[in-house]
């Protein structure tokens, strides 16, 4: 079996700076520190192999949501996600039980209840894109620049003082030190303010050892060692409608180059097209008839999903995988939700052949005309139906009409789509059975009336 190309997805931001980084994995995606939204969306873009959680984002814009580890956890290809340091050293506390690897002395502060508190990884920052030699930005590349201290720093600087002056009157005071930064909130907590308030008789700085940086470093070296051990496997169940939301509606799909949330798509789509009201009914229909292929528990083969894709490719004109790449591109499609809809439209399918068949003679009449009706097309095509009929009873064409059996129905079908400039996207076995008529002999009939009433008519 061919080695699986490994695709290292990273959420890095004022932890650790992307230059050392870089020299650790060169080959990671690099994306900024992760807001609700983005794990889910750059999981089924991307495809990585391993995703590291360090940063994320919590007060101009919503956290990760636990449900997006939890959804990818389980997306074919991915074979871990670690958190460290900061958001990521928070989601794999709480997270490690299904399989998330925690990495670094602040997860093991939050797994070990030291601290329960999410703000002690905290912190103010800027950013700005760095600038190469000849002053030009670098791509992909941004420089955090931290306003205020985490207290786990400031913990980890205890810690160590504790440690290295025990029993001197410096490990009390790093503890008071502590307990007094702790009381300040950490956008006002400035090394300036820390500075100010630690009493330096001791000639020392104030306590602070950067953990955040350390364990950043760590996960970034040890990934690829590390194995998950959840105590229970994660599964859809864990999932919600919540989440299941969030994956319709702001998962980003990238088209020409942009990310953009799915909902915004629909919204300007039914703003604009004036088919809007046939748009929904459709997709409303769609989803009524996945409902009722649940409740009837319709299941599909691989042939039928292999048969369903060759449909598809057919009506969309697709002849070579070049062109079903450009097709999913194009579309923001990854191969891996091209096969959710293909697998979904393979079981309506099932289902309205089934339905098809059950009605044997009365074919699909009345649904069609109400469709019609529905959609104010009938008028349009019911008249153009009734001239030709009305020429076809005057001239007598019914009783002479008979079957060519040197020509086959099919055969026959494919010459009138070419004479009427249609174009016939599936096999005409698909046709005959999904439009309903009954047999090939039906379809031969009606073919052979129409034909003979517009040569009739001239």
């Amino acid at each position: 079996m061919a080695a699986v190309e490994e695709r290292v997805l990273c959420y890095l931001g004022p932890s650790l700076d992307n230059v050392r980084a870089r020299q650790i994995v060169p080959d990671a995606l690099y994306r900024p520190p992760a807001r609700q939204g983005d794990i889910l969306s750059d999981v089924v873009n991307y495809s990585p192999t391993h995703i590291i959680l360090i940063d994320g984002e919590f007060r101009n814009n919503l956290s990760p949501w636990h449900k997006e580890i939890v959804y990818a956890l389980q997306y074919p290809g991915v074979q871990a996600i670690y958190g460290a340091a900061s958001m990521g050293a928070l989601r794999a506390s709480e997270l490690d039980f299904i399989g998330m690897i925690g990495v670094g002395r602040i997860y093991e502060w939050y797994r070990d209840g030291v601290t329960e508190d999410d703000a002690e990884v905290a912190l103010n920052y800027t950013s700005r894109a760095r600038l190469a030699i000849d002053g030009k930005t670098v791509p992909e590349d941004t420089v955090y620049y931290p306003l205020t201290v985490p207290l786990v720093d400031i913990r980890a600087g205890m810690f160590h003082y504790q440690k290295e002056f025990e029993g001197q009157p410096v490990a009390a005071e790093s503890r008071r030190f502590f307990e007094a930064m702790r009381a300040v909130h950490y956008a006002d907590r400035t090394e300036h303010l820390c500075e100010k308030s630690w009493d330096q008789p001791f000639g020392i700085p104030f306590p602070r050892v950067s953990q955040k940086e350390s364990d950043a470093i760590q996960v970034l070296q040890t990934f690829r060692d590390l194995k998950p051990e959840p105590r229970m496997a994660p599964t859809p169940d864990h999932l919600s409608t919540y989440f299941q939301a969030l994956y319709d509606r702001d998962r980003k799909i990238m088209l020409q180059g942009y990310a953009i949330p799915q909902q915004h798509i629909d919204s300007y789509t039914l703003l604009h097209n004036p088919e809007y009201e046939r748009i929904t009914w459709d997709a409303a229909n769609q989803e009524l008839a996945l409902m009722l292929c649940d409740c009837l528990c319709v299941m599909v083969s691989p042939e039928e999903i292999d048969a369903e894709s060759q449909r598809f490719w057919q009506r969309s004109g697709v002849e070579t995988p070049e062109q079903f790449d450009q097709m999913l591109w194009a579309n923001g499609w990854t191969r891996n939700e091209y096969q959710r809809l293909i697998i979904q439209n393979a079981r309506i399918h099932k289902l309205q052949h089934a339905v098809t068949v059950t009605k044997m003679y009365r074919r699909n009449t009345r649904s069609i005309l109400d469709y019609l009706r529905t959609h104010q097309a009938f008028d349009y095509w019911a008249e153009h139906a009734t001239s030709l009929e009305a020429y076809i009873k005057k001239s007598g064409v019914d009783d002479w009409l008979g079957i060519n059996l040197e020509r086959t129905a099919f055969g026959m079908l494919t010459e009138h789509f070419e004479k009427e400039g249609l174009d016939l996207r599936m096999t005409p076995e698909d046709y005959l059975l999904e439009t309903g008529f009954s047999n090939q002999t039906e379809l031969a009939v009606a073919l052979e009336r129409i034909k003979a009433g517009k040569e009739e008519n001239g």
